[in-house]
């Protein structure tokens, strides 16, 4: 069922996409693994997306199902290509792969949620106090370089708890409710636990990095005094804003996007986001973006839009095949992750130099 309300009425869009002049290509695209603000919630959050207009897909998906022999249920969705179903999957892997139909057309965005909770620490504190002090840490992939350090040698330095327990403070602290809400002692339990970690490290570069952070609490409480329209943890929105632009360089320009609805994504977020899109913006010089043309970006159901059912088809597999990289196996990741691996933006959320690393199974831990 489409959402209603006054939140979801101005980007709501029931009928067909049609690739033309107007609108350039349009991009379908869905999700698996979200779970907003909980970024401790499962290990990753995938976000997956298809160059194809509604009426492509039409025939896209009618194709999928008579080779796949699939007749049940209005919508085709992953599952059904799940379980014991080797002979579907064979008929998916040809759909990406070269020569298939959606050959060059689908990419997929992959967030290591906790890795995402570890660079948001860096950029929602460190960074605003280093540019305070004169210090740009975008320059050179400085904020990625400590991030990855508190990501890769976190766990060690502090242990699995004490490290689980300092991201979990963090997230409670960094949470919508927290800010909108100014829960000081959110801020006081994340800051003393802090302290704790930094007393308690046995690396001597997370223990550095914990000392910065300690000097960090004006940056902290600042939060609170300008949020923005967006919750601080959401990650499905730079999951948006990351795809458009993916597409706007590879395509050209303009690029229209229809996203799986979600209750997060209401009408003052996406129109906010789509103004953040058309501008150049960063927050220091070295992190500035350029915008790009976005012509459309709304909301739709599988439902409705046929396009957004092959998105629904990407997203599964490359969520089964990140699982793998986390030690889940399955039928499903193993007769799928050759074929979805290439599909993975380098671009990604993940402490990693390129997504391929994904490809290698069974590291339950970073």
């Amino acid at each position: 069922m489409p959402l209603t309300g006054d939140d979801f009425t101005l980007y709501s869009r029931t009928t067909a996409t049609s690739n033309s002049e107007g609108s350039g290509r349009w991009i379908a695209c869905d999700e698996s693994g979200n779970d907003g603000e909980q970024l401790l919630n499962g290990r990753y959050l995938v976000y997956a997306s298809v160059a194809v207009d509604d009426a492509e897909a039409a025939d896209i998906v009618g194709e999928l199902r008579r080779e796949a022999q699939i007749q049940q249920s209005a919508e085709l969705k992953f599952k059904a290509f799940s379980g014991r179903w080797a002979n579907r999957r064979h008929v998916l892997r040809r759909l990406w792969e070269p020569g298939g139909a959606l050959e060059g057309r689908c990419a997929a965005y992959v967030v290591d949620k906790e890795y995402a909770a570890v660079a948001k620490v860096v950029d929602l504190l460190l960074e605003e106090h280093a540019w305070a002090h004169g210090r740009d840490l975008y320059q050179a992939g400085e904020a990625r370089r400590i991030a990855r350090v508190l990501a890769l040698q976190g766990r060690r330095a502090l242990k699995q708890e004490g490290f689980r327990y300092l991201l979990e403070n963090f997230v409670a602290f960094a949470s919508q409710r927290a800010v909108k809400n100014g829960e000081a002692a959110a801020a006081e339990t994340f800051y003393n636990r802090l302290d704790a970690a930094w007393a308690a490290s046995t690396r001597r570069e997370v223990t550095e990095l914990l000392f910065r952070l300690r000097a960090t609490r004006p940056a902290g409480n600042a939060l609170r005094v300008d949020a923005g329209p967006f919750p601080l943890l959401e990650m499905l929105v730079p999951c948006i804003a990351e795809t458009a632009r993916y597409w706007a360089k590879h395509l050209g320009e303009p690029v229209s996007v229809l996203t799986d609805e979600q209750k997060t994504l209401t009408d003052e977020r996406l129109g906010a986001l789509a103004q953040v899109l058309g501008r150049t913006s960063g927050a220091t010089p070295s992190s500035r973006i350029r915008g790009i043309a976005l012509q459309h970006l709304v909301r739709g159901t599988s439902l409705d839009h046929p396009s957004v059912q092959l998105a629904d088809l990407l997203a599964g597999a490359t969520a089964a095949v990140a699982a793998r990289h986390a030690g889940v196996y399955s039928a499903v990741s193993e007769d799928l992750y050759a074929s979805v691996i290439p599909l993975i933006s380098d671009e990604s959320l993940l402490p990693y130099d390129h997504a391929s690393v994904l490809a290698a199974p069974g590291a339950a831990t970073h």
